[in-house]
């Protein structure tokens, strides 16, 4: 992916970074800018390094979390809001 920098981002955007789940440099790229700071962020969200490959593309991920992530991240949730909220869309319904 060290050939991707000199591009253009309209084409950088295009380069598939995980190629056992054909993920692309925006996709990941979107993930991070959306607040997936860590790399188990990223691999839920996008499934980049979960492939069958055992994740060659981990490195190309963490480098791009270097350059994209915000260096101070801001602080962590406060505990009430982890817990699910009974009108999100994955909490079972009784």
């Amino acid at each position: 992916m060290d050939s991707a920098e000199g591009l253009h981002p309209a084409i950088r955007g295009l380069k598939t970074v995980c190629r056992c789940n054909n993920i692309k440099y925006r996709t990941i790229e979107r993930a991070i800018r959306e607040g997936a700071h860590t790399l188990s962020q990223v691999a839920t969200r996008t499934t980049a390094t979960t492939g069958h490959c055992g994740g060659s593309c981990t490195p190309d991920v963490q480098q791009m979390l270097a350059e994209l992530a915000p260096k101070h991240p801001l602080s962590p949730p406060a505990p009430s809001a982890a817990s699910p909220q009974p009108n999100e869309w994955w909490v079972r319904k009784k």
